[in-house]
Order: structure tokens, then sequence, then C-alpha cells
């Protein structure tokens, strides 16, 4: 036998072994009638799923790799990242070990690892295509980290584990949130979510109850504001009862600063408005006819099971 093919089979048995590794922390989910798709342990007895194929809340069937089946209920879910929590009873799971994000890179292997009830184990091996910064979903949700997969993601390995080489967790996958490529949900966003999850009883998201417009700030402001900040937001409607009315801000306000942060642009506001910011009191700058202002405002909560 030849070096290469003998260097060959040597990694062809690690990647066996890595998919057996992982898949003792994967479930398959039957998220609907007609479907199963793949889930990830995250925490003992708490498994993420991707939102968009869930059908179900309750009862819900769920399969582990030894062949055990558990009943899973829906305890939250964020539409806005398309991921979902299950509270899986009936089954033993293992979590997988996080991968520290910092030693994520551009062209490292990774392998995403599902489970399917007639056929077992699914596995694709490919790289990370992209690594970048905390970055805002088309629905306004927010990943700590972007990573994007240059791996065939089949149907059924959507929410399946995206691990390294050691079976370390680097996300799940989602074929949903970019129109041209399939990304991994970061480990370090789920366990986020499901720390808040586990503490609050939900998934909370921070409101003000205002309709806003990015809108650009002359740069005769620049002195007033006392910043080169190019935008802010204008404020086109004020919800009846919102924290935005209680505060007294008024349709025109141009909101440029959230506790100190510059808003120059929705995508900013939204940042700080996560759920550890509900209930707390800050300030607001604005330019209000011409004049900066400073108001206290207390963030509000968005209302709903689903956030």
């Amino acid at each position: 036998m030849s070096t290469a093919t003998t260097a060959l089979h040597g990694f062809s048995e690690e990647l066996r072994e890595l998919v057996a590794r992982t898949v003792t922390g994967v479930v398959a989910v039957k998220s609907a009638a007609y479907r199963t798709v793949s889930g990830v342990s995250i925490r003992e007895n708490l498994v993420a799923v991707t939102d968009a194929t869930l059908r179900r809340e309750e009862r819900i069937p769920v399969h582990a790799a030894d062949g055990s089946q558990g009943t899973g209920t829906l305890l939250g879910r964020d539409s806005r990242i398309q991921v979902a929590f299950l509270r899986v009873e009936g089954l033993s799971l293992k979590p997988l070990p996080a991968q520290d994000p910092v030693s994520l890179a551009p062209g490292m292997l990774a392998a995403v690892v599902g489970l399917t009830t007639d056929a077992g184990p699914s596995a694709s091996l490919g790289i990370l295509g992209a690594v970048g910064a905390a970055r805002r979903t088309w629905r306004g949700g927010h990943l700590d980290h972007f990573i994007r997969l240059d791996v065939n993601v089949y149907p059924s390995q959507a929410g399946a584990a995206v691990v390294d080489c050691d079976a370390r967790l680097i996300g799940i996958a989602t074929p949903g949130l970019l129109q041209y490529s399939a990304v991994a949900i970061p480990a370090v966003t789920l366990n986020r979510m499901a720390d808040e999850l586990l503490a609050q009883g939900r998934i909370r998201q921070g409101y003000l109850g205002i309709g806003l417009q990015r809108v650009i700030l002359p740069e005769s402001w620049h002195e007033k504001i006392g910043s080169h900040q190019n935008s802010g937001l204008i404020i086109l409607s004020v919800e009846t009862n919102s924290a935005a009315e209680t505060a007294g801000l008024q349709i025109g306000d141009i909101l440029i600063s959230f506790d100190g942060r510059p808003l120059p642009d929705v995508d900013d506001l939204q940042n700080v408005l996560r759920g550890e910011n509900i209930g707390r009191p800050v300030t607001v700058g604005l330019i209000r006819g011409g004049e900066t202002l400073q108001l206290p405002i207390t963030v509000g909560e968005r209302a709903g099971r689903s956030q």
C-alpha cells in the first residue's frame, strides 16, 4: 500500500471517528408531519434546532443516535436568527464542547453532522468559507460572529452540528439566513440565548415603540453634536403607552446616541436593544428643532412568547 493510500485511509478513519463522537450530541427532530431535521444538545435536555422548520410546539418526537426516543417541548424561539430551543424528556444527551470563536478562520475544515430516523447519521465535509465580526441578520437578529459555510447542507441537516477536527461545536447549520450559502449560527450565540432562556424563561428583546429611518446629518451639525457622526435615526412614529412616549420622544426627533453609543443606523439601535437592557434606565441623545437634548428612557420589552 502506498504512502498516499495509507494517509487517505488514516484520514478516512479519523473522519469516521469524528462523526461518531459528534453524533452523540445530535438528535433527529420530527419538526413536522412530513419532515425530520437535526438538532444539537446545548445543555442537558436542552436542544437547539432551526426555527423555520418547526411546525409543532408540544409532543415533538426526538430521536437519539443510539435509537432511543424522547419528547420535545418548545421553550423559546427567535425567528430573527431562525433558532428555537426544545426541552427534551426521555433522552440522555451529551452537550458538545464549544469551539473558541477566536480560533476560527477561513479555510478551517468543518464537518456538518446531522441525524436521520431512517438512515442514521449524515455527514458533509467542507471548510469555513468566511469568518467575520458580529452580524445583523436581515430580520434584525444578532449573530455574535458571521460564519459562512462552504459545505453542502442537506435538508435533514438543517440544525445539524458544525464541528472542527476535534468535535468541538462551531455552531448549528442553517440554509435559511443567506440566499446563496449556508451559515452556522455560532455556538457562542446559542449559549448566550440558552443562558437567557433558562434564567428568564423566554428569549427577550428590548422595545422602544418607535418607527425609524436613517437620515444624513449635515456637516454643520458635527460641532453641535460633538462628533463627526454622519447619520442618525429620525422618528417617524411613536406608539401609545410605549417606552418612547413615556420618555417624551416625539415624531421628528433624530436619535444620535443610546447610552453613549452612536446610532448611525437602525442596526446599531437593534444591537443595544438586547435582553440585558430591558428595564434598565438609559439616556438617549437626540436632535430636536436643531438643538441637542439628552432624555432618560427605560427600555421596554417586545410582547409575545416567541420573540
